[in-house]
């Protein structure tokens, strides 16, 4: 412990280079960010930290009195606790879920975004029936804080809307889709955004914050019937485009943020039409689309190796043809090829050793790496990649942090050992013809690797934001729910409109990649010096 904690002071005195993508902005009529090779988003969700996940971190509900009721959500969370100890418990979890080691991690395997899922409860004043509490800011502006501080992008998501846009537990209670029922839910959602925009875009976090995600996986009717019609969404997303504009600040020669929207399960070029229509998208500036792929519900499970790697060959052509259009991002994907352990209740009582055991053959952790590598390959035809989740206890392949002490995951992502063909739909993956002969392939763990054998020494921080965590959470937890300014109608706070956005540099210039000077060597000095403090402490 002594240790590591060396290792973070150290980290603000060493640098790295900068791995950040070089622009989250398109200029009008230009090519979308991340078309070139390369320079891609390359990131990790905090998924299940500010929005429970039951299936994420089962230790949660496996203790009283939660065994005793089925807890799909954080509303049953809380109503079933009761608000004091539900904020009790929540601001434990809050703590230690995510911790400025992992932010170390994700700068050392050369990530450069982290993407936050948080639900609109924590940015709105609540209703009286509404079992949710508040107090996730000051852990939020920590972990901002940490990510200027090692150098890494965030994308901003609002994951779950009043009234529910999907009906599943990430949108904070899991039944009916009831956003579209009532004008109070499309106000409060606004009142929501707008709170949100102003409280990450704010002057203190330096332009941390690149990108904003309107919501998370909304259904419509297209792809559910319990879902809402398109143009319920496309109304959402236009009025909640136009609060953004009006709430963000943009840093001094930087240009806005980008305005993220997820694809709603539909075809990726379907949404060239919201884009061209003068009362949707059309007039819209710095815009790109988020999709979500997994291959491992319904029948996924029965498909053999080679058909999972197949399935994401299929979707190479039609990422490149989006991603010529606007920025494309794959904004979730994992590992998992089955829902092992996806059902909380089903690894009760589990270890990970336990749960993990079946994956840790060679030939097992060879498909996972091979599957991370195609994946990697695909989306990269786009703007990149965002990782789901950096944890999760038990379902591994679930998890980054797992994922790479199993060496499933490179700790260099354009590490690759297959040849890949972008104009083939099967087979993309030159499985039989490795790039570097047989004889360099990887090794992997044989059991449960501890992730606190990955290194986590580097730094890429800028000259202010040298502070220590604790000094940086000592000022943070100055923050209040009560002081975010949004707590009134979305009408009233886009007429503040643009007092702190009229204008943006056309350059396409943004926040200097911290550590962007760095000499050569640094990694090998901070390795040697945590190797000297292991050895003395």
């Amino acid at each position: 412990m002594r240790a590591t904690a060396l290792a973070l002071a150290l980290a603000p005195l060493l640098a790295c280079p900068a791995l950040a993508l070089s622009s989250w902005y398109t200029k009008p009529g230009d090519t979308p960010a991340g078309s070139v090779a390369g320079d891609k988003v390359r990131g990790v969700n905090l998924g299940g930290w500010l929005i429970l996940e039951n299936w994420m971190m089962p230790s949660l509900f496996e203790v009283s009195p939660l065994d005793e009721y089925t807890v799909n959500d954080e509303w049953t969370y809380c109503q079933i606790l009761g608000k004091a100890e539900c904020l009790s418990r929540l601001e434990t979890h809050w703590d230690t879920w995510v911790t400025e080691e992992d932010f170390a991690r994700f700068a050392n395997y050369s990530l450069n975004t982290v993407r936050i899922p948080i639900g609109y409860w924590a940015w709105t004043e609540l209703e009286d029936y509404e079992p949710y509490v508040q107090g996730q800011l000051s852990y939020l502006e920590r972990a901002l804080n940490w990510a200027t501080k090692y150098g890494l992008d965030v994308m901003m998501d609002l994951h779950g809307l009043p009234g529910g846009q999907n009906g599943q537990d990430n949108q904070g209670y899991k039944g009916p889709i009831e956003f579209q029922n009532n004008a109070t839910n499309l106000d409060r959602a606004l009142a929501a955004m707008a709170n949100l925009t102003a409280f990450v875009t704010a002057d203190r976090f330096e332009g941390t914050v690149t990108a904003i995600e309107l919501t998370n996986e909304p259904y419509i009717t297209e792809y559910s019937a319990s879902g809402m019609e398109f143009d319920v969404l496309a109304d959402y997303y236009t009025r909640a485009y136009a609060v953004v504009r009006a709430n963000e600040y943009i840093q001094p020669a930087n240009n806005e943020v980008m305005v993220v929207i997820h694809d709603a399960f539909q075809p990726l070029l379907n949404w060239m039409y919201f884009w061209s229509e003068e009362q949707y998208g059309a007039n819209w500036t710095n815009y790109a689309l988020d999709t979500h792929i997994y291959d491992a519900f319904g029948t996924d499970n029965l498909k053999s190796q080679q058909e999972h790697l197949d399935t994401i060959c299929a979707m190479s052509a039609d990422i490149a043809a989006a991603q010529a259009q606007f920025p494309v991002i794959v904004g979730e994907f994992s590992l998992g090829v089955n829902t092992y352990c996806v059902d909380y209740r089903s690894c009760f009582g589990l270890s990970l050793a336990e749960t993990i055991a079946n994956l840790t053959s060679y030939d097992e952790s060879l498909f996972l790496r091979a599957f991370w590598e195609v994946q990697v390959d695909a989306y990269e035809l786009g703007a990149g990649w965002i990782l789901w989740s950096h944890r999760n206890e038990l379902a591994a392949p679930w998890s980054w942090t797992q994922s790479a002490a199993q060496n499933w995951i490179p700790e260099d992502p354009t590490e690759k050992i297959w040849p890949f063909n972008a104009n083939v739909s099967s087979s993309c993956l030159d499985l039989a013809n490795p790039l570097a002969g047989d004889q360099n392939m990887p090794a992997f763990p044989t059991d449960a690797a501890d992730p606190k054998n990955v290194t986590i020494l580097v730094a890429k921080t800028t000259a202010n934001a040298t502070s220590s965590s604790s000094a940086a959470f000592a000022s943070s937890s100055k923050v209040s729910q009560s002081v975010v300014p949004g707590l009134k109608s979305a009408s009233a706070t886009q007429s503040q409109s643009s007092a702190t956005s009229t204008t943006a540099a056309s350059s396409g210039a943004r926040r200097l990649g911290p550590g962007a000077d760095a000499g050569i060597g640094a990694s090998a000095l901070g390795a040697m010096l945590v190797t000297l403090a292991a050895m003395v402490l």
